[in-house]
């Protein structure tokens, strides 16, 4: 594993992540409406929430990484399940994209938090076991170290405490159909956001175009919506 960072590390010399305490919106109004201050912030560690398969954590994980931009993605892969054409048919650039293979949970951590360390790293995606406070707090360190965002796709119904994240989340998947995926957002933590409400988000499955939606018929195409980009 050491090797690995090593190799990491080459890679993403003279890389410049950007800096802690800085803020980005997601490019949909009605959703970054929810967040404290009208931002996620970077140096920072955020939960994503959802419970079964096609849970859309994924998805929203994406539309995060596609509006945080900048730096290179590090997306945690430990049961190598992730097909990666698929996730750039979803608009990830796998140019920028490194894939992490631990070898089981304490490398996870490990590896997370050395990524997120790195200011290269633009933003961190992983779906680990459940943490000790102790871990989570060195997760949230080392993201304010290198000003890097940390995305956690966590199970809904086994999370506990807040732990060290900035902001949590809740997805579940709503109704679709042959043109859009659909997800429901309710922010469930941040302070200064508006807790407990809830966006509904079309994906199209087409173009990755995202916008809010206040139902699924007969509405008004809203004026805002973010790309994912290429």
């Amino acid at each position: 594993m050491d090797d690995v960072l090593r190799h990491l590390r080459q890679r993403l010399a003279g890389g410049s992540g950007p800096r802690s305490g800085d803020r980005f919106g997601t490019g949909v109004s009605t959703l970054d409406d929810l967040l404290p201050a009208g931002g996620l912030a970077r140096g920072a560690v955020h939960e994503i929430l959802g419970d079964g398969s096609g849970n859309g954590t994924a998805s929203f994980a994406l539309l995060l990484t596609a509006a945080a931009g900048g730096g290179r993605v590090a997306w945690s892969d430990p049961h190598r399940a992730l097909y990666p054409f698929g996730l750039a048919g979803r608009g990830l650039d796998l140019g920028r994209t490194i894939l992490l293979r631990p070898r089981g949970p304490a490398d996870e951590v490990w590896a997370i938090a050395e990524c997120l360390r790195c200011r290269g790293v633009g933003v961190v995606v992983a779906a680990p076991p459940r943490l000790s406070p102790v871990q989570a707090r060195r997760l949230q360190l080392a993201a304010e170290r290198g000003g890097s965002v940390g995305l956690l796709l966590r199970s809904a119904s086994a999370a506990g405490g807040h732990y060290a994240a900035a902001t949590r989340w809740r997805v579940e998947p709503a109704v679709g159909d042959a043109g859009f995926r659909r997800l429901r957002v309710q922010l469930v933590h941040g302070h200064g956001g508006r807790v407990g409400q809830s966006v509904l988000l079309e994906v199209c499955r087409e173009t990755n175009l995202v916008r809010a939606a206040d139902g699924v018929a007969d509405r008004p195409v809203p004026a805002t919506a973010a790309q994912l980009p290429a």
